[in-house]
This record gives C-alpha cells, sequence and structure tokens, in this order.
C-alpha cells in the first residue's frame, strides 16, 4: 500500500464481513460491502469506508492496523477512542479476497470527517451530513438537482419547505451510500441499486441524497 492509502470497510457482527443492515429502499439488505462505502447512522454520525488492494510485500496487516489506529491516537491528541470523535471500528482482509482489505472508520459527524481528512489523509474533500435546513444555510442550492426518487420528478419549493428537517448527505467522491432510512430524494448523478443502496461511485460532481 502507497503511503495512506487504505481500505475501510465497516462490520457491525464481529466475525462476519457481511452487514445487515436497513437498505436506503427501506428494506432489510444483506450484502458484503466490496467498494468505498459511507454507512450512515440516523443521528448524524457515520463509519467511512474504503476497499483498496493490499500489498502485502509492503504491509503486514497488523502494522496497516497499528498505523491507522496511531493516527487517529494522533488526531484526538490523547482522548481515548471511546470519547473522541473519531474511532477504529476493524481491520481485516476482505474474507473472499485475501489481496484486498477492510477497514473502518467511525466518525461523530461530517465536519469531523472533513478535518480528519484535510489534517491526516492530506486529501481534502466535500462531503455533508445533516438536515436539509443545514445544508440550505451552509449555501448548498438544493432544488435545482433533486429529483422524486419513485417520480423522477424535480422537487418543488413546497416540498422542499416540508423536509427541512430530514437528512441530506452530500458528496463528491466516488462512494456507495447505505442508508438509515429510505431514500426520498437523489441528484441525476445516483443511482438506486438493487439491494436498496445509493451508487455514486460513476457520477461527477457533488451528489445529494435526502433520506426519510
Amino acid at each position: 500500500m502507497n503511503g495512506r492509502r487504505r481500505a475501510i470497510a465497516v462490520l457491525t457482527a464481529l466475525g462476519a464481513c457481511v452487514l445487515a443492515l436497513a437498505g436506503c429502499s427501506g428494506e432489510t439488505a444483506e450484502e458484503p460491502i466490496r467498494t468505498s462505502t459511507i454507512v450512515l447512522a440516523a443521528d448524524g454520525s457515520f463509519t467511512q469506508c474504503r476497499v483498496e488492494d493490499f500489498e502485502r510485500e509492503d504491509y503486514r496487516l497488523e502494522e496497516l492496523d497499528g498505523m491507522i489506529r496511531q493516527e487517529v491516537q494522533d488526531y484526538l491528541g490523547g482522548v481515548s477512542e471511546e470519547e473522541g470523535t473519531v474511532a477504529v471500528e476493524q481491520v481485516s482482509h476482505l474474507e473472499e479476497n485475501r489481496d484486498r482489505v477492510m477497514v473502518a472508520l467511525h466518525f461523530a459527524d461530517s465536519a469531523v470527517y472533513g478535518d480528519y481528512r484535510a489534517q491526516v489523509d492530506q486529501q481534502p474533500c466535500e462531503l455533508f451530513y445533516g438536515t436539509v435546513r443545514e445544508a440550505l444555510a451552509a449555501g448548498y442550492d438544493l432544488a435545482p438537482v433533486l429529483r422524486d426518487v419513485k417520480k423522477g420528478t424535480a422537487i418543488t419549493s413546497e416540498q422542499l419547505e416540508k423536509i427541512g428537517d430530514n437528512r441530506v448527505v452530500i458528496f463528491e467522491e466516488a462512494l456507495q451510500i447505505r442508508c438509515p432510512s429510505k431514500v426520498l430524494y437523489v441528484s441525476e448523478n445516483v443511482q438506486i441499486t438493487d439491494a436498496g443502496y445509493v451508487d455514486g461511485t460513476e457520477g461527477e460532481g457533488l451528489k445529494y441524497v435526502v433520506i426519510k
């Protein structure tokens, strides 16, 4: 693995490489993480997941685990992971492919995520996860980009006013998104997978997802 390239994925059950989550369609889905993914929680926190090739001639898994945990500790400045805003959830090989590695980092909110990526990874990126009202206050223009998932129609100003307390995730990276509740509106540069997840791995620019 070169520099800080790392693989990140989340496992909710120890010893298993499968997630049992509520898919973005609102239905329970059980599917391994095989691509870079963010798993959203209803409280505004999330787990950032990345999956990449593991060059075993450069690192052992234990060394990668130790490096990531040290980076998190350095970022927290002596605060324990239990009390801090970032925590390591897991570092492991993909069960089905030992040449790929998965790690899970949990972030308290998107502001922490952005700060961590800029300071530790030195790769600033844009990601917002909060309410629609907070997104509008932050300067995001949602009305021109959001489409109703079922109807495919553009959101109206009246509908936008009604969903002020709903959460929206806005991201730029090539990621899959797993949501804690049903998706209501998305931008045109994302797709809903058969398992009910949001696929933003192909689209360009900022991607928008509003959940129930």
